[in-house]
């Protein structure tokens, strides 16, 4: 005799498959991808570990853990709007020349100066780490950790603006949602949650940020798509 169980999981089965032609015709040769596709609550609706499975049983997006790159410089930016910055107070966009941790921005292009808007939009390597010296590793570090970040994340490396520090996809996606949903940490879950007992949600506080800091970063990361490196 035989018998069946059926498991209901958060996967959208349309997205599911989506997600696997979009990594398996990602044009990058012989490297890899993953994919997360979470909503603000953390429920997984796609996950794509790898561009095929058979020749390489790992999962990318939650075993890897890989350098986010300019995708950390949220946390940079959340930081300082947290500590006082305005979206529309500006910062040096000039090489820079002083210190043992001199980078560099893509194509070599500089300013005097543009708003902080403008540094996340078009993704200043120079002005973040500006920001980053000005806002302190400790504000950032601490922020990231609200957002759920578990990975290692050293303290005084102004290298950290420009995500140097390695961690999973499924972390950085998480961190995501939680701007998003404006509540986090948030939880990343495949399976359906059972409602939270009145000691779960004593014992795993969340928190949030407040609704002009919210709207102020959203500002700036529609900035980015609008005008700046994501207009593509």
């Amino acid at each position: 005799s035989y018998s069946t169980q059926v498991v209901e999981t958060t996967l959208d089965a349309r997205l599911q498959k989506l997600a696997g032609r979009v990594v398996g015709r990602a044009g990058l040769g012989d490297a890899q991808v993953a994919l997360v596709a979470m909503r603000p609550t953390g429920e997984v609706v796609a996950m794509v570990g790898g561009k095929d499975y058979a020749a390489s049983p790992f999962n990318r997006a939650t075993q890897a853990k890989r350098q986010p790159g300019s995708t950390f410089k949220v946390f940079v930016y959340l930081a300082a709007l947290e500590a006082g910055w305005d979206p529309d107070d500006t910062i040096p966009n000039t090489p820079m020349e002083n210190g043992s941790y001199r980078p560099k921005n893509s194509s070599e292009k500089y300013s005097e100066e543009f708003t902080l808007e403008y540094a996340l939009a078009s993704s200043s390597n120079v002005a973040t780490v500006r920001l980053f010296n000005e806002v302190g590793s400790e504000k950032v570090i601490r922020t990231a950790r609200d957002l759920g970040v578990t990975s290692t994340l050293p303290q005084g490396d102004p290298s950290l603006a420009l995500g140097t520090s390695s961690m999973t996809l499924l972390e950085l996606t998480s961190a995501y949602a939680g701007i998003v949903a404006n509540e986090f940490p948030v939880r990343p879950h495949a399976f359906p949650r059972q409602e939270e007992s009145w000691w779960d949600w004593f014992t795993s506080p969340e928190d949030s940020i407040s609704s002009d800091t919210q709207d102020d970063l959203e500002q700036m990361l529609r900035a980015a798509i609008n005008r700046g490196t994501g207009r593509a």
